[in-house]
């Protein structure tokens, strides 16, 4: 619990450093909670902040099999994503391994499709959980979804990016309440949906 909350923090910290470089309005405190997450303190009014990371498992089983059993070797990440059965770790690892001419292609849209669905599913779970009774609610609830790994630095990634949020986010929920606004923020891209628009900042300076 401890160590999810402090990962948690440091994507709040992110966050915050990015916007207080736009001159937003920065909280006064930040208070560590349940349901939401994290609760902001404004003066006084209070903001809850739900925060998740937008990662496919099986991305996260082939990063710890490449640290643990293949340090030295290169990997290729492109078709790690869940799928209806649970691959193997003996399959997952063949995937990342193999750089053959067999290897699987995948194109630029079919990978910028991928990741949105990895954004919707993030996305989903979160509002279902902001519409439960045991969620706290406040004034204003928001919710940061922490992308990993994050996009390419490419136009033709920027593109297809705002095009698949403004999409998701545009498109008919299944439930009454939704997030008022929603940050997701992905290595250079810092993206923002409130009031019906979506907003991008591109950080050059960011990792």
């Amino acid at each position: 619990m401890e160590l999810r909350k402090h990962i948690e923090r440091s994507q709040i910290e992110a966050l915050f450093q990015r916007l207080q470089r736009l001159r937003e309005r920065m909280p006064n405190t930040i208070e560590a909670a349940e349901s939401p997450d994290f609760i902001l303190r404004f003066g006084e009014e209070r903001v809850g902040l739900e925060v998740t990371r937008s990662v496919w498992q099986e991305y996260v089983r082939g990063s710890k099999l490449h640290d643990s059993l293949y340090p030295a070797e290169w990997v290729i990440t492109t078709n790690l994503m869940d799928g209806a059965r649970r691959r193997s770790s003996d399959e997952v690892a063949a995937e990342m391994l193999n750089s053959g001419e067999d290897a699987p292609w995948k194109s630029c849209e079919q990978e910028m499709k991928d990741w949105g669905d990895k954004i919707a599913h993030s996305l989903s779970a979160k509002r279902e959980r902001l519409n439960q009774q045991t969620f706290q609610k406040y004034s204003k609830n928001w919710l940061l979804i922490y992308d990993q790994p994050g996009l390419a630095n490419d136009t033709f990634t920027a593109d297809r990016a705002c095009r698949h949020l403004t999409a998701l986010f545009a498109a008919p929920r299944e439930h009454h309440l939704d997030f008022d606004a929603v940050f997701l923020l992905s290595r250079r891209y810092l993206f923002r949906w409130r009031e019906n628009e979506l907003s991008l900042h591109y950080d050059k300076a960011a990792i």
